[in-house]
């Protein structure tokens, strides 16, 4: 054999080149996807499961009241104007954020003096929110919730 010859391909060089690509592949997906955050599960996940049979039982409530905090969405300005029915007090406005956990609020009233409420909506991102809507009556507590989308 002379020094003058090629090497050629072959389809062995082909296969050794599909791994090497196939294994530089994982490699990138293993270092991306540990890096990713996961925010579909709360801090607090085991103390939250507990709570919820009180808050399906709350929703129940809720169905069989005649009048309930109404909201309404003004996307225009993102403004959320709530309308509360007379004896309502300890209100709790929860607004979550699906994909991140640092952009929720949380807004609370004591003893509503008039009966319409408006939340400026500046934080108000682009996208879906969940809104959770927590009041009393007497010594009972309510619970509904509503989803808006922000354009």
């Amino acid at each position: 054999m002379s020094n003058t010859e090629k090497k050629s391909l072959n389809w062995g060089h082909a296969i050794i080149g599909v791994f090497i690509l196939f294994g530089a592949f994982m490699a990138y997906f293993y270092v991306n996807m540990t890096h990713e955050t996961i925010e579909l599960v709360g801090d607090h996940y085991y103390e939250d499961g507990q709570k919820f049979q009180k808050k399906i039982d709350q929703r129940k409530e809720t169905e069989l009241l005649d009048k309930k905090i109404e909201l309404a969405f003004n996307q225009s300005n993102k403004e959320v104007k709530l309308s509360i029915p007379a004896g309502t007090h300890d209100i709790k406005v929860n607004f979550f954020r699906p994909s991140s956990a640092a952009q929720d609020k949380v807004f609370t009233l004591k003893a509503p003096k008039d009966s319409t409420w408006t939340i400026s909506g500046d934080f108000l991102v682009k996208g879906p929110w969940k809104i959770s809507l927590e009041w009393m009556v007497a010594d009972k507590s309510y619970l509904d919730d509503h989803r808006i989308l922000v354009p």
